[in-house]
């Protein structure tokens, strides 16, 4: 009895003890507070937003600060003491603004320090390197001459005072990427960018840059417009065999048009889908080379003739009635039945595929956010990831998508907006627009 009551009551003893060790661990309370920063930085410019977020799953947070760190001394961007527990998480909106904290461009410490209710006062530090640089880039023009034409292609030429996170021309309401080109002299920037359709000398076009700082500079694009012809406007007669046919075809291709009537399947071919491919264009064209991968001027399709033009507005009629306008986005070039097509220029295919509209399609990316595109193929000789030479065969000529006959729809596409193919195949307009500013470029 005696041995059996011993055993319970150091049962009891270790059971009183582990509690005891159980309660403290969980009032003295171990764990640190947690600090997490919506995105992380490593330079300041002007201002720098930051949201931070400080959280204590337990006893809650007592305390925090947020300062930056220079030259020995802590510039305070916020702190504050909690008057009670409870507050597991608190998310801090804040503006970083050297200039009032009396911070001098150069290196400092981005630093932060939360402190929980806990009895042992558990603290977290973040700390990081970071740069103040309130030095906005300065951008030099080197392109004077930027005669454009609606619905053309112009390049600006520039160079920066210091590297950028991004850099481009603003023109209307897009936006074009620049690229840097090293070249055998000082490097420099090129800028391929759409001209709108309806540019005006109230366009606005700029070239503007930013650097890791979040500092940003622009400069303006002087320009003369060279023509202002107006574009193309055509009503087509849409026959009965035509509207029956494609809407057999999309219909097999899309499930959800079982069922709908011939004019429904126009209306949505011409509207949704053909909002879809443009959509689907962009973002493939996006995938570009940062080298220019094209030489001299653009090949177009051998023996054929122009049987629609860049930029016509279309009004389709059937049976009197209006289905719906469209902007022609290329020429359409018409040879013999399933004639070869050639690539334009060098490059490397980044689509090969059915693509709504355009049919068996082929885009081709010749650098710096230059494509063109080949629709209505009826084969295709090239797939996706292959490098062509200009004039090699990527295709025949067809009606597939929406095409009444066989042809071939081409098109070049800058910054993945279409321009005028026109001036592309003009060795004069590749001389003045291009390979003038590259030269003068190079030796500046």
């Amino acid at each position: 009895m005696k041995g059996s009551r011993k055993t319970i009551q150091f049962v009891l003893l270790i059971i009183i003890v582990a509690a005891g060790i159980g309660a403290t661990f969980y009032y003295l309370e171990w764990g640190k507070p947690g600090i997490t920063l919506d995105k992380p930085f490593d330079t300041v410019g002007k201002s720098r937003d930051v949201t931070i977020t400080l959280s204590d799953n337990r006893s809650g947070i007592r305390s925090y600060s947020v300062a930056v760190v220079q030259g020995g001394q802590s510039r305070i961007v916020a702190e504050e003491v909690l008057p009670s527990k409870g507050n597991l998480e608190k998310v801090l909106p804040l503006k970083i603004v050297p200039k009032d904290l009396r911070l001098k461009d150069g290196e400092a410490v981005f630093s932060v320090k939360v402190t929980d209710f806990s009895p042992l006062k558990n603290t977290t530090l973040y700390e990081a390197k970071i740069t103040i640089d309130s030095i906005p880039p300065r951008i030099a023009l080197l392109s004077s001459a930027h005669n454009v034409n609606p619905g053309g292609t112009c390049l600006a030429v520039y160079r920066i005072s210091k590297p950028v996170l991004s850099s481009g021309v603003k023109c209307g309401d897009a936006f074009f990427p620049g690229y840097l080109v090293q070249g055998t002299g000082r490097p420099y920037y090129v800028c391929y960018f759409a001209v709108p359709r309806d540019v005006s000398r109230t366009t606005a076009m700029t070239v503007t840059a930013a650097d890791r700082a979040g500092n940003e500079a622009s400069t303006g694009i002087p320009f003369y417009i060279r023509s202002n012809r107006p574009f193309r406007k055509d009503t087509v007669n849409l026959g009965d065999a035509f509207v029956q046919q494609k809407a057999v075809e999309f219909q097999e291709q899309e499930s959800s048009l079982a069922g709908k009537t011939p004019t429904e399947v126009f209306a949505y071919v011409n509207g949704t889908l053909r909002a879809a491919n443009d959509a689907k264009i962009r973002s493939v064209c996006a995938k570009t080379d940062g080298k220019r991968l094209w030489q001299g001027t653009f090949i177009r399709m051998k023996n054929s003739a122009p049987k629609a033009m860049f930029g016509d507005e279309r009004t389709y009629l059937y049976q009197g009635v209006s289905l719906g306008n469209s902007v022609h986005l290329g020429v359409d070039l018409a040879s013999l039945a399933q004639s070869p097509v050639e690539a334009a220029n060098a490059g490397t295919v980044i689509f090969a595929d059915v693509l709504g509209i355009y049919g068996n399609c082929v885009i081709i990316d010749h650098g710096q956010g230059v494509s063109s595109l080949y629709g209505h193929l009826s084969s295709l000789a090239v797939k996706e990831g292959d490098q062509v030479a200009r004039g090699q065969v990527i295709g025949n000529s067809g009606a597939t998508g929406f095409a009444g006959g066989d042809h071939l729809h081409f098109s070049v596409l800058v910054g993945g907006v279409f321009v005028d193919p026109k001036e592309w195949w003009d060795p004069h307009w590749i001389k003045d627009n291009v390979d003038k500013k590259l030269a003068i470029a190079g030796t500046l």
